[in-house]
């Protein structure tokens, strides 16, 4: 069986190699989602095509590409134990554009590939929305746009560069229409972001449990976790910036876990002070909770408020999530649900004798509850307890006993959950709140950056009278820690070591610049998250009303943006035929420059005069350069007409080797 067969046509090198190159680059953010033979194979694919381009080479007949893709498909199945889902998928689907590179060798084939190297290049998008993957998309776009277009100028393409710019002008035409669609495009209540869900499993996010080392190990990260601006320019004090995420109620000791689901019972006006809105978006962490601002007055759609006052989904959170929430910072619940109230008093099964006695010590001393508390911080102020990231390993048989009366080094978990623990056994009801604590200001973006390091673990107590009052141990130990933020607290302590060197001014000063450079494409993302990828109905019809379309039916709508269309594009066909516009191809523009020379010398060509009766007239009017000028004239019209034209250069070297035109009159 012959499984190799002459090309009908042959394909130009640099378009060819052009195409390729951009079906590369579309696939290269891929390439974690995609078997490493599968891309080894397409690599292959890709320079056999380009060796093959050659005069009587052999390509793949049709027999070899259906066994080459059923092997193909087979080891993707073996690969994945499956030939079914994302990534199976995603490897098939290269499977099958590498074998179309092959055979690759028609203006039907070139075409096909050019647009799955865009299909590849939308692809990288269902993974991920970052702005900087968009501008990657749209130079890969470009890219393979640019090859198309010095494909189909054939001979007289010249240089890539000019093709390349040709290019950049169609997209820059079509983007008029491309703002018109994404404006008035009807939209549903969800977010413009179409990323595929995925499984964080194992992502670094913050668990609904609480032991030591937890919250420390999570505080190591940089990653962000959200974004939040405040709507009403109601900026609370980093110090005040709790962001509430979940509510623990069960503890032993060290340790503490969420416990028994409880009904979310809460009573209108339970809380008070000033609201603060706030617009947050927030990255994918493969759990169910929102993170709010202590404390969420209402409801989120998608989301319901639980005990304890946090915002939980019905389902997890897999993708890039923006909402608006209403928080109130004073919490004036006068009587908790019998349930709620029950599940804060539940003392610790094992109690140990030094515990007891620190407790009964207090409460001998204190008559109130609030005095009790304060006799508790007191005591982590001043019994030389320290704030540290790595506290060692709590494994004895009582952790708890360990940590206060021994080692006393610990992070924000081992004391939120110390605290919370000692007020139980003390008979005041008291629970432990995970979330995150201040963040980074971007002033040039007017929000806030909460990243991993900011995770943090702090107790509320309930005192009568007073009702649910927040509590945080680690304000005694490390109160710079909650007034600067955890990376400036440990550079300090670190500059404050006795062996610690002094930056120098120019170290400080480019630290600075690198901090601003940061911020400032950190708001450049932000923004595109906020104004493209969250562009809603309710953003859309925000739009409508400052646009006067208010009251406009969609029909009324799409008929507008229709003739508004049709205005655009036909004022680009009416400039794109302009008197006098010049050629579109390199070639044609140098013909144009020579004729221009020529009439400028006294010799204007005739409107329906060709270029070889021009050419002959030329010669005879400018003897000098007759040779010059006849070549120029025969290389054009071979150009143009010719089965086997020049190279392109040879004409356009020809033209500008044209010396000075010297008319010469004949003696008669």
């Amino acid at each position: 069986m012959n499984l190799l067969h002459r090309p009908v046509s042959a394909i130009a090198t640099a378009p060819l190699a052009a195409v390729a190159l951009g079906l590369a680059l579309a696939t290269a953010p891929l390439f974690s989602r995609l078997a490493p033979w599968v891309i080894a194979l397409f690599f292959a694919a890709g320079a056999a095509r380009l060796l093959m381009n050659r005069r009587g080479a052999r390509l793949l007949a049709l027999p070899a590409k259906v066994v080459l893709f059923g092997l193909g498909v087979g080891g993707i199945a073996l690969t994945y134990g499956t030939a079914l889902g994302i990534e199976p998928g995603l490897n098939i689907i290269l499977l099958l554009v590498a074998l179309k590179l092959i055979e690759t060798n028609t203006v039907r084939d070139f075409q096909v590939v050019a647009l799955l190297g865009c299909f590849l290049a939308l692809c990288d998008l269902f993974f991920t929305q970052a702005f900087v993957i968009w501008l990657y998309v749209a130079a890969v776009i470009a890219l393979l746009l640019a090859a198309l277009v010095h494909f189909h100028r054939g001979q007289s393409a010249g240089r890539f560069r000019g093709s390349a710019r040709l290019g950049a002008v169609l997209l820059a035409q079509a983007l008029p229409i491309v703002a018109l669609l994404f404006v008035f495009f009807p939209r549903s209540q969800q977010q413009f972001a179409m990323q595929f869900s995925q499984p964080l499993t194992g992502s670094g996010g913050m668990s609904d449990s609480l032991s030591p080392g937890s919250i420390a190990t999570l505080a190591l990260g940089k990653a962000t976790v959200f974004r939040a601006h405040f709507l009403d320019g109601n900026v609370p004090s980093m110090t005040a910036m709790y962001w509430r995420a979940v509510v623990l109620w069960k503890g032993e000791g060290l340790t503490w876990v969420h416990g028994n689901p409880m009904l979310p019972e809460r009573s209108a006006g339970q809380l008070g002070g000033t609201p603060v809105r706030q617009h947050i978006i927030m990255e994918p962490h493969g759990a169910r909770w929102l993170f709010a601002l202590d404390q969420p007055a209402g409801e989120v759609r998608g989301a319901r408020l639980q005990a304890g006052g946090f915002l939980q989904t019905a389902h997890p959170v897999l993708k890039r999530l923006q909402y608006d929430v209403v928080s109130q910072p004073e919490n004036h619940e006068t009587s908790p649900p019998a349930a709620q109230r029950d599940a804060a008093a539940e003392k610790p099964a094992r109690i140990s004798p030094h515990v007891q006695k620190l407790v009964t010590d207090w409460r001998t001393a204190h008559r109130s509850d609030r005095e009790l508390v304060d006799a508790a911080l007191h005591y982590f102020r001043h019994e030389r307890f320290t704030y540290t990231l790595e506290p060692g390993t709590y494994a004895s048989a009582d952790p708890l006993d360990e940590f206060l009366f021994v080692r006393r080094a610990g992070f924000c978990e081992h004391y939120a959950a110390a605290f919370a623990t000692l007020m139980r056994v003390a008979g005041v009801p008291s629970r432990v709140v995970l979330g995150y604590h201040g963040g980074e200001y971007n002033a040039g973006g007017h929000y806030v950056i909460v990243r991993q390091s900011d995770a943090h673990a702090w107790c509320e107590v309930w005192l009568k009278g007073e009702g649910w009052a927040r509590v945080d141990p680690t304000e005694m130990i490390a109160p710079e820690r909650l007034s600067s933020g955890l990376d400036s607290f440990l550079e300090s302590r670190a500059a404050a070591a006795p062996d610690a060197a002094t930056p120098s001014a120019a170290a400080t000063g480019w630290r600075e610049i690198r901090h601003e450079i940061r911020l400032g494409w950190d708001n450049v993302n932000y923004q595109w998250d906020l104004r493209i990828l969250g562009f809603d109905e309710e953003n859309q019809q925000a739009a409508f009303r400052a646009l006067g379309f208010g009251g406009f039916a969609w029909l009324e709508i799409l008929v507008w943006v229709a003739a508004v269309s049709a205005l655009i594009l036909g004022s680009i066909g009416l400039w794109q035929r302009r008197p006098g516009r010049p050629p579109g191809d390199e070639a044609a523009r140098a013909y144009a420059r020579f004729c221009r020379t020529l009439a400028a010398a006294g010799l204007p060509r005739e409107p329906c005069e060709g270029p070889a009766r021009y050419g002959e007239r030329a010669a005879e009017r400018f003897a000098p350069q007759a040779a010059a000028i006849r070549e120029i004239a025969a290389l054009y019209t071979r150009l143009r007409y010719a089965p086997a034209a020049p190279p392109p250069a040879t004409f356009l070297r020809a033209v500008r080797a044209l010396p000075p035109l010297r008319y010469e009159r004949k003696m008669k």
